[in-house]
């Protein structure tokens, strides 16, 4: 059948399987024989780009678009051709009266947000849609079938409802003072949710107690019983908490709410960060909707609330118990004091020191006291914020603080205390990584807007896509080095798919208007600017489509300036109300002089989403043949008047002027026949063009006399105005009381007296909604509408509502001027480097670095490369060139380098962050980026590790003079007990200084670049051993075992690695108890050799393992507080063997004991 009939043509895999059907075996037969209103109305579903269908006959018979096919499920494609009552038997009782109505009466409906309950993929599902049922019409009035529009709203109706109950349980999340208390409060909030959370059964506990059921609904008490006695972590852990089966495991149905019973349940974790409590919530999921990741999303962000209101109630129960935690505080007191006390026989060794280091300590405590207080007082601001806050602190970006608004928007992901890429692996190679890193290395805050970042849906693999609008703002150390951000995040996907939506809105009209059989426009602005139109249109003006569109009305037809539509189309300009004419000449100038015409034309407002009139759709028919068949048929009468006097005066002439009088009748007879039928089809044209108008997405409204009586309101401007149809008929002023004390109303009364249209931009407007006041704002069009002769008689509105686009300009330009501020404010300058047309631009900042002064054009050789300091000269020039390769660095361009001042000669230290863009050919087309002066910091960085270097050195000379005095004095105080035990602790706490001061000097060498490795072949089996016996040699407190199948050799420096095996084995013995076991392991793993150190210890947590090998990091808890160190072995031996080439790291879980391992290349 392709191809036969013109009217099938279109609509992808829909149209080709209706093309391919054999329609004769159905009862709406074969398409030869459709009735014309049949073929119309298939025509212009299957060219929609709108959900659309067609139920055809007595029996509703089904035709539908590709749009529409996802609407049946499991039915499509099987319900084409078939009667709707076989189609939708679960739904056809509920909608039998409507279809029957539409069908025998011509009525219509609309039912917005509509529950159906469907059978489309295997049960009943919830669902709910906004349905039109018109009717269609043949030629001679009667019905043939039943036009569905329909939009499914399914997914906003649930998420509505769902929204409310996760809103309840944030509102309520500060409202328990005790854990008991709260669980009786989650019980209220959750028995609420029926329709989505048919049962649940909330399991928790604190710390590692047995988890048991605290609160339970939703179900009857056996099945509690059964509850109650759940290995609820057992069930978690099979298949990530989902029960397919409910009945399998409570034994008996559970039904609520709806009749079939629930088959499914989720179990989702109620615990976030390091919180002392920890639980599960089961979730039942309704019998009515199959778990999917929304549903899984929505069941996944309640438990994380309900975990949010455990939290705050423990916190709550925590602060009673402050006073004997301030008992316990003076106790330790207690001991320090005895510590103290213990210390004052070394006093003597360290007056130097002291004095020393008195002042700089001094000033660090009370910075440290003064930061510690501004950072609570931060803290608390920041949890308390609406706003999604978080902080990033380290060149790592480790997630150190995350306030509740933040972790909504990522729900149940672990974030605190890991790094940002860690934690959300999926946004690494996205835009946000790259934004992040300049702002951690330039310290430019940098502000996002509507930036897309697909983010992992959780418990899945999945990505959703998601808008985010955020501000980051660099977050600065006590030298105002950069050590972190700051992110402020607002989530704006559903604003940004609003506004997507109404480009696509907008892409529709556009269609409708090239696929329209009848003449049909749309102007814009005041100027009538033709923005679309059709072929249809073109030929009655006798123009082409490319000398119309995107011209004015005027410059396209300079004759209509004296003919009355411009200012028709003024008038409905102005008020925003429709008009129509049945009748017009029309005069238009073609190559054969001027040609007159006679259409039927429509104008109706078109408005932005401030409801102002923005433009204009113009329907139009020419009628120029049924006039002319009118005006032939006045003539004809005419005539006839003339012959009937002739034959009062001559009765000779009767006989041929009756034979003249019966031709012309005949003729006339013809004429009006064809008069009748040409009547016929203007009337159908009209309806339609007014069927489209009050459909159209414009607020349009027609006002009568100059009491502005509301003739005709579109559905649109209903919306606008927050009325219903029941104001048709009244006055504006009593439909719209607010609009006394606003302008309008004297507007609208100016547009009717002067009948001048009226047109405002952006303008704003109160308007009760709901009983409040609304601010708005609206592009509108008072246009008047005139009577045959020319007089005013009422005025039509178009109206759209821009309230979103003015609201979201201003907070754009508040936000330019910001970012405009911050970029001066951090001093930094811009590069540009047009590669293809080899010019390049430097902004003062970027001079200043360079030494220049002048404004004159600056080049890449001449002024960048020989600024360049020659001993950092190849090695950023090589940097640059790989950047222009994007399989080499994807254009990425992160440098530290050193100038020499053109001008001044002065030496500066920089900071550049760019990018190299390519063409589609991979060819770099541009070079841009930022530069930063960090010649301080790098001063700053030198004089500190001069520094270290210094006093480390300066205290070593006393202290060996101290070591040998203690030695002799030790050699003669034999026979003196006392002597002797104190002279022992005073070489123990000289070794003790000795080793840290060797370790302050190794960081300064390390960091300073002055640390060589020495590399020799050698066995680390034997220096293992080797270590071990030396060890035992001077403790005797544990067990230390070595296990090592076979001698490996390797190629390094044997005494760093050997004080690495040191510090490892030395960190065992001190953080696990006396009489336990430490366990060394030694063995080739391909090409490397692993080592690694085993105690039975304390045990580390998971957030203090990331942070083990910084510099100066030590854990935080009571086992360690008296343990000695400063957190300088793990960091210095994580250094050294990564100089190596190898990897170190822990595996630990508290107080369970951790071991240490780190590799090395058996190669060199």
């Amino acid at each position: 059948m392709s191809g036969k009939y013109s009217f099938l043509e279109g609509d992808g895999q829909v149209g080709e399987l209706i093309r391919n059907i054999d329609w004769s075996k159905t009862s709406i037969g074969d398409p030869g024989s459709w009735p014309d209103s049949l073929t119309s109305a298939v025509s212009i579903v299957l060219n929609s780009g709108f959900p659309i269908a067609i139920y055809w006959g007595s029996d509703f018979s089904l035709i539908y678009n590709e749009p529409w096919s996802t609407i049946p499920g499991d039915k499509h494609p099987w319900a084409l051709g078939k009667p709707g009552p076989a189609v939708w038997p679960e739904i056809w009782n509920g909608l039998r009266d409507e279809f029957e109505t539409v069908l025998h009466e011509g009525k219509s409906y609309r039912r917005p947000d509509a529950p159906l309950y469907m059978h489309r993929y295997g049960y009943t599902e919830e669902c709910y849609f906004d349905y039109t049922l018109s009717p269609v019409k043949a030629r001679d009035g009667s019905v043939g079938g039943v036009f569905n529009a329909v939009i499914e709203t399914t997914f906003r109706v649930i998420n509505d409802r769902r929204n409310v109950v996760l809103a309840s349980l944030i509102d309520h999340k500060n409202d328990s003072s005790s854990i008991v208390e709260a669980n009786g409060l989650i019980r209220d909030l959750l028995l609420t949710a029926k329709e989505d959370i048919p049962f649940f059964a909330l399991y928790s506990c604190i710390e590692d107690e047995n988890m048991d059921m605290v609160c339970w609904g939703g179900f009857s008490e056996e099945h509690a019983l059964i509850a109650a006695h759940l290995d609820i972590r057992d069930l978690y852990s099979q298949a990530e908490g989902y029960l397919g089966d409910v009945q399998q495991i409570f034994r008996q149905p559970i039904h609520r709410h709806w009749p079939e019973p629930v088959q499914e349940a989720l179990i989702v974790p109620v615990v976030r960060g390091d919180s002392k409590i920890k639980g599960y919530l089961m979730l039942g999921v309704s019998a009515r909707k199959r778990l999917d990741t929304d549903y899984r999303n929505f069941l996944q962000t309640a438990g994380m609330h309900v975990g949010t209101v455990l939290n705050n109630a423990l916190s709550y129960e925590i602060g009673k118990a402050y006073q004997a935690e301030q008992v316990l505080n003076e106790e330790l007191s207690a001991a320090n004091e005895e510590l103290a006390a213990t210390n004052e026989e070394l006093q003597h060794t360290q007056d130097q020191l002291h004095a020393l280091n008195q002042e700089l300590e001094d000033r660090v405590r009370r910075r440290t006291e003064q930061l510690a207080d501004e950072r609570d007082k931060l803290k608390r601001f920041f949890m308390q914020a609406p706003a999604g806050i978080c902080i990033l602190s380290g060149e790592d970006l480790v997630f150190e603080l995350v306030n509740p608004a933040y972790q909504e928007l990522l729900p149940g992901r672990e974030l605190l205390g890991r790094p940002i890429f860690e934690a959300l692996p999926e946004i690494k190679g996205q835009p946000v990584e790259q934004i992040l890193q300049g702002v951690y290395t330039t310290g430019e805050p940098y502000e996002g807007k509507e930036l897309y970042i697909p983010i992992a849906v959780p418990g899945s693999a999945a990505l959703e896509d998601r808008y985010f609008n955020f501000y980051y703002q660099p977050k600065r150390d006590e030298h105002g080095i950069v050590d972190g951000i700051m992110a402020f995040v607002f989530e704006v996907t559903q604003l940004v798919e609003s506004r997507k939506l109404s480009e696509k809105n907008a892409r529709d009209l556009r269609d409708l208007v090239m696929t329209s059989h009848y003449p049909l426009l749309i102007l814009r602005g005041r100027d009538y600017v033709v923005e679309v139109t059709n072929e249809q249109l073109a030929a009655l003006w006798n123009k082409s489509l490319e000398d119309i569109l995107g011209r004015k009305l005027l410059d396209i037809l300079p004759e209509l300036a004296y003919q009355p539509f411009p200012a028709l189309l003024k008038q409905v300009y102005n008020t925003g109300i429709p008009y129509g004419q049945e009748e017009e000449v029309f005069y238009v100038e073609t190559e054969n002089g001027r040609e007159v015409k006679y259409i039927s034309f429509y104008y109706d407002p078109l408005k932005d989403a401030d409801g102002r009139v923005n433009g204009i759709v113009v329907t139009a028919a020419d009628i120029t043949h049924l006039v002319r068949s009118r005006l032939l048929l006045e003539e004809s009468y005419e005539q006839q008047q003339s012959l009937n006097e002739e034959i009062t005066a001559t009765n000779e002439e009767l006989a041929a002027a009756n034979e003249e009088l019966l031709a012309t009748n005949d003729e006339l007879h013809f004429t009006h026949t064809n008069l009748e039928e040409s009547l016929s089809n203007l009337a159908q044209s009209e309806a339609r063009f007014r069927s489209l108008i009050q459909d159209a997405p414009v607020a349009i409204a027609v006002l009568r006399t100059r009491d502005l009586v509301i003739e005709a309101a579109n559905t649109a401007i209903l919306n606008v105005w927050g009325k219903t149809s029941g104001v048709i008929g009244m006055r504006l002023p009593d439909a719209l009381p607010e609009l006394q004390n606003q302008a309008y109303l004297k507007l609208l009364d100016e547009v009717y007296t002067s009948g001048k249209t009226y047109k405002g931009d952006e303008s704003r407007a109160f308007l009760e909604h709901d009983g409040k006041l609304e601010e708005l704002f609206f592009n509108f069009v008072y246009q008047p509408l005139f009577d045959q002769r020319g007089i005013t008689n009422g005025i039509m509105v178009a109206a759209i509502d821009v309230t979103p686009q003015v609201k979201a300009r201003r907070e754009l330009e508040n936000a330019q001027d910001s970012l405009k501020l911050a970029f001066e404010a951090a001093e930094l300058g811009n590069f540009d480097l047009d590669l293809e047309e080899g010019t390049m631009f430097w902004d003062a900042r970027c001079r200043k670095l360079f030494g220049i002064s002048h404004d004159r054009e600056v080049t890449y050789e001449h002024d960048f490369v020989n600024g360049l300091h020659p001993d950092d000269r190849e090695r950023i020039t090589g940097i640059i060139n790989n950047a222009f390769i994007k399989s080499v660095s994807n254009g990425e361009y992160d440098v530290e380098y050193r100038t020499i001042g053109a001008e001044d000669n002065k030496l500066r230290w920089v900071r550049a962050k760019g990018k190299v863009y390519f063409d589609e050919w991979d060819k770099p087309v541009r070079f841009a980026g930022a530069v930063l002066d960090i010649t301080e910091q790098k001063l700053d960085e030198i004089r500190k590790n001069d520094f270290i270097g210094m006093v480390s050195h300066e205290l070593k000379t006393p202290l060996t003079s101290l070591s040998a005095y203690a030695q002799v004095l030790l050699s003669k105080a034999k026979d003196d007990a006392f002597s002797v035990q104190a002279l022992t602790k005073v070489n123990q706490q000289v070794k003790r200084m000795s080793a840290m001061i060797n370790s302050f000097l190794n960081v300064s060498r390390l960091e300073s670049g002055k640390i060589q490795l020495v590399k020799q072949d050698f066995f680390i089996n034997d220096l293992i051993d080797e270590i071990i016996k030396e060890t035992q040699l001077i403790t005797n407190s544990h067990e230390i075992k070595f296990n090592a199948p076979e001698r490996i050799h390797v190629h390094a420096d044997q005494d760093k690695i050997g004080s690495v095996i040191t510090n490892l084995v030395s960190n065992a013995i001190k953080y696990s108890p006396r009489g336990h076991m430490v366990e060394l392991t030694c063995k080739a793993m391909e090409d490397m050799v692993h080592v690694a150190v085993r105690d039975e210890g304390i045990g580390i947590k998971q957030e203090d393992q990331k942070k083990l090998f910084e510099r100066y990091y030590r854990v935080e808890n009571l086992h360690a507080k008296h343990i000695s160190g400063f957190g300088i072995g793990l960091y210095l031996s994580g250094e050294i063997i990564r100089r190596h080439g190898g990897r170190i790291g822990v595996e630990s879980e508290a107080d369970k004991g951790s071991t240490f391992w780190f590799t090395l290349p058996l190669h060199s």
